[in-house]
This record gives structure tokens, sequence and C-alpha cells, in this order.
């Protein structure tokens, strides 16, 4: 592209949990981009055992297993019932195809090589303060080479991160003090004070089929920094932390703490930037945020078991418009606690794995990004005036239709027709357009006789005028039984 903005800082994308290839001793053991998963791990038990976090150190750089983060997933991939993510391609084309930027490989580029973008693969198993401190150690040696041989003596850190990113991204900022080098923070459906899908994992185990992950998920550190910081496990019609309980089901309640006391870290942190005029004057934090889609919300404690919904819990009661979140995020924890009463949060209706790669999302943030000073108090969105909620399982079997839900908020259904999108990512076949049909109070398609593989599926309104809705993005596989 020609005329591309010029780009002095260095820019990093992080994606989020399962979203960086994962190698063993040069081999590919977690490579799910572009292809449906059941192909990859029902063939081996061996990549399962491997993935299994035996023990983790905080302070170690490596665990000594033999594993190591080598890529982002840039193809859509799908865990079904756990994890959807359209791929990173889009929001790492952001920044070359509009900007003139030197692209660079953070791991294993020469120390006198200067670029100025990066993205960082991590081992998303691992506690996040490790890969924030390793996040550390590789922006102190690339940033000082950028600013040596490119002559911008001011040149900072621009973090750009999907999900469990910004967690990562968090720490390193507030805790490791990188926000001294830093200009700014954006995060796309980062669960700040963690999500509920994360609590039914670890109580409940992973098991689609003939795919089980549970012993892996429950070995993992970072799933327990994904459970969430507030009050959402009903007890008695009483509502507790989840670090603060005993014997709840197969969740381990020192590792709990552990993960509670990485969130307070953070939260000590920020409480004393905040203090500094400094850190107020050169660095910010923009979380995007997806909303209007069906979000577990809480956890009910019956006969033994956890069972999550999309019941708010008794802190947020009478706050409906609090009842919401991207599908895995709720709104209330995709905006760090020290933001809840600005203006220039950033919402959009839209699913967890697609806000990276969102049209208006990547608009704004390149407009965003081109501002001098990057002001971001300038670009304030407030909720979407109207929106499209979807509902729909990750995982299908060959010779059952596959059933879509969708609600139009904020335009009646009378004044537009909804229609899905759906294209193979797995497999050479041709690209539908389908219609859903009103039902009452919502939108409803059935499919039948869709080839086993992963597809993506756009739902839009037939309207495309200003006024409509923001399409609305995500993922589905159909398995052979």
């Amino acid at each position: 592209m020609a005329n591309k903005a010029p780009m002095k800082d260095i820019v990093i994308i992080l994606p989020g949990i399962l979203g960086s290839v994962l190698q063993k001793d040069g081999k590919d053991l977690w490579a799910v981009s572009g292809q449906a998963v059941w192909k990859l791990l029902s063939k081996t038990e061996e990549t399962i055992r491997n993935l299994k976090l035996a023990q983790d150190d905080s302070e170690a750089e490596s665990l000594g297993d033999g594993i190591r983060a080598t890529a982002l997933m840039h193809d859509a991939h799908l865990i079904p019932g756990f994890w959807k993510i359209d791929g990173y391609t889009k929001t790492a084309r952001l920044i070359t195809d509009n900007f003139d930027v030197t692209v660079g490989d953070i791991y294993n580029d020469p120390d006198d090589r200067a670029a100025n973008f990066y993205q960082f693969p991590y081992d998303w198993r691992r506690d996040n303060r490790a890969n924030a401190r390793i996040l550390k150690k590789l922006i102190d040696k690339r940033l000082r080479c950028w600013r040596e041989k490119s002559g911008a003596s001011d040149a900072k850190v621009i973090l750009m991160a999907h999900s469990m990113g910004g967690l990562v991204s968090r720490y390193y900022l507030e805790v490791l003090e990188g926000w001294q080098d830093s200009r700014a923070l954006f995060t796309f459906g980062t669960p700040y004070r963690g999500s509920l899908n994360a609590v039914n994992f670890l109580a409940n185990g992973y098991k689609k089929l003939f795919l089980d992950l549970t012993e892996v998920m429950r070995s993992l550190t970072s799933i327990y920094q994904l459970l969430p910081i507030y009050k959402v496990i009903n007890i008695n019609g009483e509502y507790h932390r989840i670090a603060e309980v005993d014997n709840l089901p197969n969740i381990d309640k020192l590792k709990a703490q552990d993960a509670l006391a990485f969130h307070r870290e953070i939260e000590a942190a920020v409480e004393q930037h905040l203090k500094n005029e400094q850190y107020l004057k050169s660095f910010t934090t923009m979380p995007i945020s997806g909303v209007q889609q069906p979000t577990l919300q809480s956890a009910a404690l019956m006969d033994g078991k956890l069972i999550a919904s999309e019941d708010l819990p008794a802190i947020l009661k009478n706050r409906f418009d609090l009842g919401d979140g991207d599908g895995t995020v709720p709104k209330v924890s995709a905006i760090p606690i020290e933001r809840s009463q600005e203006l220039d949060n950033f919402f959009i209706a839209e699913q967890h794995g697609g806000l990276q790669n969102q049209a208006q999302v990547l608009d704004n943030l390149l407009n965003t990004l081109r501002m001098s000073q990057y002001n971001l108090s300038d670009v304030r969105k407030g909720e979407p005036q109207t929106a499209i909620g979807l509902s729909l399982d990750d995982l299908y079997l060959a010779n059952e239709p596959i059933t879509m839900r969708a609600r139009l908020v904020g335009l009646p259904n009378s004044a537009t027709k909804l229609k899905a999108d759906i294209e193979s990512v797995s497999g050479d076949r041709p690209a539908l357009s389908l219609d859903f049909v009103e039902q009452e109070k919502e939108w409803v398609l059935a499919i039948d006789d869709l080839q086993p593989g992963l597809y993506r599926v756009k739902v839009r309104t037939e309207n495309n005028s200003e006024q409509a809705p923001t399409p609305v993005h995500s993922l589905f596989e159909v398995v052979r039984n």
C-alpha cells in the first residue's frame, strides 16, 4: 500500500489462551490453526498428555519440558465448547498494510537488528507472571535497539492484546513497571475480572465426544487466573468469591487463592500509579469489549456440583445493562476496575473470538493509532444503538441439524431480515448465504447436511444502512458420528 503512515513506536500483538503454536523438541504439539481440532487431537493421546502442566514456576523463563511457543494462530481455531478465535491475520495486517514498519521476530532476531512490529507467542499454559517477565526482558532489549538504530529516542511500545494476552500485558505494565516504556495498551475482550467459562471447565471438566481435556485444563495455572475475582458463586442464596470457598468441586483452593493474588498485585500497582502524574499523562489503557451476546454470569453450588448460568450475581442485581457480554467474558469483567467510570470505553455487539478482527473495531483502532498524541478520549464510543445477539453451539454431529438463534436489539424485527453467511475454513466447499426465519421474538436458522469440518459464520441484517447493526461473527464445527 502506498503512502503508509510512519510508525515510530514498537507495536506488539499478544494472543489469548490457546492462541500460540506450541512445539515440543522442535515439532508441533499444538497447532490447530485453520483446521478442525478433532482431526489433530483424536489421533494421539500423547499430544494431550504433553499439554498437561506438571509444575510451574513464575520466576523460571523455561520449564525444561522442551515446550516453547513459536508463532501466533493466524487462522481460525476452535476448541468446541471452550474456545473459538477467528485468527490474528487481520489484526496484524492492520499494522503492516497501513504503517511503515519493520517486521521482526521477537525471540530470534539478532540483538542488533532493529524492528518495530512484533508478535509475542507465549506458553499459554503457564502463570501469566512468567510470560510477563519474559515479555519485559524481550521488550527491554528490542526497544533499546530500535531507539538507537531508528533515531526515535522517544519511541515507546504499543501493546495490542486479545483476551488473556491482556492479563500478561497488565502484569508487565503495572507490576513490572513496563508503563514507563509504553504508550498504550489496547485489549480485545480481556477478562480483567475473570470469566465464568473457566469456573465451568475446572469444576465440571471438558469432554466433548472423544475429546477429553479435563486433566489438561485443571493443570494449567493460566486457567485459574481466568477465574472471576468478584462474588459469583451462589451457595444457599449467598454469593462468594471462588478463592474464599472451601471444597468447591475440582477447584484447588490454594491455586485459586494464588490466582486472586495475581489480580490483587495488578490492582495494588495500578492504585499507586494513579497517583503518578507522569503515568496519567503518558500512558493509557483502551479496552474494547463485546456486548449483547448471551454470556455466563454466575454459578450455583447444587448437590455438590457447580452449575453455571446467565443469572447475574447479587452484586449486579437490578443492573440489567450488565447482563450480557461477548459470549465468553461478562460485560462487567471486560473493563479494568479503575476505568469503570470512564467515558471512552469501547463497546460493540460482537462475539469474543471476532473482536480483534471486527471491521469497525479495526477502523477505529487504525484512526486512533494514526493520532500523533494517541489521544484516545477523542474517540469516544458508547454502546451501539442497534445490535445482533447470536447463540449457537460450538460442536454439531453430522446427522443433527445446526440451529442458530439470534435476536435484534434496538431494532424491530419487522424492520429487516437476518442472514447467515457461512464459509468452510477446513475444506474447499462453496460458501452459503441463508435466511433466518422470524419466530416470535427471535430469529432461527436450521441447517441440514453440512459436511464435517470447521466453519465460519457471519450473521448480518439484509438492510446495510448506517442504522443497521454491525455483523456478528462466530465459528462452529461439524464432526462425524
